[in-house]
């Protein structure tokens, strides 16, 4: 395990229904196509609940075989002295393979640890079901990222509960890339802020979801346009 990286595993085996999604049906805007950047197609799309709607940038790579998928619970971290762009990251994950989904939002370090920004789970369980629903994933190799909220709020189901609905699969979570939180977690937001812990997290993410080399290139080379 990597010194940085506190990886917590879901459940990654699937049945063919889902408790979540039948008890809290996800709703979505229409994508938007926004760009291409090296083979990577470039989305956007709002996860919407009744009293919130959250926006999210999609990245999916060119891949003839089913690719892994992530979501994000951000899209920026900004510390005290310097920020993270999130999607930059996601971008750098998708040039080695991977498709991701990153909400909208700024998770708040610049005054130390906290749980402020950390939302509701039904935003990233219906992220990932959106990209479950519209990429061929690899189920086998998915993983979350970011601060998140075990369990639901209103029912006390948690989202990785499945059944037999005869409707749509679950976003099945997976492997926990966990930072932006107190606990274990902030240690590794701390280090988000900085490239070398942004290349340890992406080696984590590189090994378990069997991607291709991240290089660090494409997290430092800020200057290239990116259409978002």
């Amino acid at each position: 395990m990597s010194r940085i990286i506190t990886l917590s595993f879901a459940i990654l085996s699937l049945l063919p229904t889902c408790t979540a999604q039948k008890l809290h049906p996800c709703r979505f805007s229409a994508t938007s196509h926004v760009g291409r950047i090296q083979d990577i197609d470039v989305q956007r799309v709002a996860v919407i609940e009744p009293d919130k709607e959250v926006q999210a940038t999609v990245f999916v790579p060119d891949s003839g075989v089913p690719v892994p998928g992530i979501v994000f619970s951000h899209s920026a971290i900004h510390g005290a002295n310097n920020d993270t762009d999130l999607r930059r990251f996601a971008l750098a994950l998708a040039r080695a393979g991977a498709a991701s989904i990153v909400l909208d939002g700024v998770i708040n370090w610049q005054s130390g640890p906290n749980d402020d920004s950390i939302r509701p789970p039904e935003f990233q369980f219906c992220a990932g079901q959106w990209l479950l629903q519209n990429v061929r994933l690899d189920l086998t190799r998915t993983a979350d990222a970011g601060n998140q909220q075990l369990g639901w709020v209103d029912d006390g189901v948690s989202r990785y509960g499945v059944e037999r609905s005869l409707k749509a699969r679950c976003w099945p979570g997976g492997v926990w890339l966990d930072f932006g939180q107190t606990g274990e977690a902030a240690r590794n937001t701390d280090e988000m802020l900085t490239l070398k812990g942004q290349m340890a997290m992406a080696y984590g993410v590189q090994k378990h979801l069997e991607l291709k080399e991240v290089k660090p290139e494409w997290l430092a080379d800020t200057a290239q346009p990116i259409p978002w």
